[in-house]
């Protein structure tokens, strides 16, 4: 594409994104200082139009970017956004707090990012069953209840209440704890659950009762709600593509689904990836964009956070933003 296609694409998308309305040529000329007439903007947006980079949605009315369009701007034009001080300081001080559950993680997060993008955001933490256990404790409650924390490799700490004989005083939880985490620690929660059949290896078959006990809570706990965390979902009644009833309630519907989930789990590469439209071959997205990226714990991804948004969004800031949060996020999950 030569350089003025390029001005005259770049400024008709920014002009799109900002206004929400077909741009024409006199308001390119007026707006943008391309320093050419009308008439020969009004010949480059047909071109581009041939290309497949614009459409026309009425014969009297001005152009909008096609997901082809969209796509060499997102690829090929835009410059990326440098978030301000202030915003590079929000994220960094909604994670000062001294709290290590993940799913306050995956919460905040999502919380942030729709609050700073103005759009819907989702969160996915990573299945527990993927992670490998690294410690576990007993913390007495009461004459017979305990407080079971089990910590993971990806960072999670899950709590589960037990009960317990009386006979189970502070000095054989403590000692059952370290018997367990000795036993298993490294293994894989799914691996832990193959050996649930096993004989029970080492120390830890002193106490066979609370053994069972936490191993069937351990492989029979999944997460399950707390692995997706949905923040601003109304959000996307701000933007006029939406006004439609049941449009919006296809996007609703779709965020709410395992098949956003699914989606999101599809881009493991590194940094971020931004999908248009068409691209994502799903009827109830088709006039949205995502923005996804994955976090990381000690150099593996274990989750991942999208953006959904018309397909005018601001791509630089939002790119921008779920750059710096993610980065943020896997920096404090591997501290």
């Amino acid at each position: 594409m030569d350089a003025r296609k390029r001005q005259v694409l770049e400024a008709l998308i920014d002009d799109y994104i900002a206004t929400a309305e077909p741009v024409g040529s006199r308001t390119l000329a007026k707006k943008y200082g391309l320093g050419v007439s009308p008439a020969t903007i009004r010949n480059e947006m047909a071109d581009l139009e041939d290309l497949g980079f614009l459409e026309q949605p009425h014969t009297s009315a001005g152009r909008v970017p096609s997901d082809k369009g969209y796509r060499y701007y997102v690829d090929e034009i835009m410059r990326p956004l440098v978030l301000d001080l202030a915003e590079r300081q929000r994220i960094r001080q909604a994670y000062q707090v001294r709290v290590r559950e993940l799913h306050w993680f995956i919460h905040q997060t999502a919380r942030l990012v729709s609050e700073l993008t103005l759009y819907p955001s989702l969160v996915v933490a990573p299945p527990v069953e993927q992670a490998a256990l690294t410690d576990l404790s007993f913390v007495p409650l009461g004459q017979d209840t305990v407080l079971m924390v089990l910590k993971t490799s990806t960072g999670m700490v899950e709590n589960q209440t037990l009960l317990v004989p009386e006979e189970f005083d502070s000095d054989k939880l403590k000692s059952l704890a370290e018997d367990f985490t000795q036993e298993f620690r490294g293994l894989a929660i799914h691996d832990l659950k193959n050996r649930i059949l096993d004989p029970l290896q080492g120390d830890v078959k002193r106490y066979p009762e609370l053994w069972q006990l936490a191993l069937k809570w351990v492989t029979g706990h999944d997460g399950d709600e707390d692995k997706v965390s949905l923040a601003g979902p109304l959000n996307i009644l701000n933007y006029p593509e939406f006004r439609d009833v049941d449009k919006v309630r296809r996007v609703l519907g779709f965020l709410e689904k395992e098949t956003a989930v699914e989606l999101a789990s599809r881009y493991y590469a590194e940094g971020v990836q931004v999908v248009i439209g068409a691209e994502s071959s799903l009827d109830d997205i088709q006039d949205c964009s995502l923005v996804t990226a994955t976090y990381r714990v000690g150099g593996s991804v274990v989750g991942h956070l999208m953006v959904l948004g018309p397909r005018r969004m601001h791509y630089n800031r939002v790119i921008g933003i779920v750059e710096a949060v993610s980065d943020e996020l896997s920096r404090v999950l591997h501290g």
